[in-house]
């Protein structure tokens, strides 16, 4: 379920692209137990995997939260991989929710 990965404007057919990204964020990211906090961030990935522009589009409201999300897309980014050879364009938007009810 990819329910907390969106990459709005962009024809992007790769599910299995993205449901790694989602298994890597989420293999990674540890919230508080009994966390219902959300927070949402933006990042870019580039065409040979590598991930920039980090940045928060919604915080939780608690610290220890929120730089545990922002740790978790920078542990998972080397893990991606390069984008895919059929997607043409040079960088992949991504939007990224942390919600600990959808990661598991």
């Amino acid at each position: 379920d990819v329910a907390n990965i969106r990459v709005e404007g962009i024809e992007f057919p790769y599910q299995g692209y993205l449901d790694n990204i989602v298994r890597q964020i989420a293999l990674r990211f540890r919230p508080p137990r009994g966390s219902q906090l959300k927070a949402e961030i933006a990042f870019l990935i580039r065409r040979d995997g590598s991930v920039t522009g980090i940045r928060f589009v919604q915080r939780s409201g608690s610290y220890t939260f929120d730089l545990e999300a922002q740790g978790a897309v920078e542990a998972a980014a080397t893990a991606f991989g390069p984008l895919p050879a059929g997607f043409n364009e040079d960088v992949l938007p991504v939007m990224f929710s942390f919600d600990p009810r959808l990661l598991r």
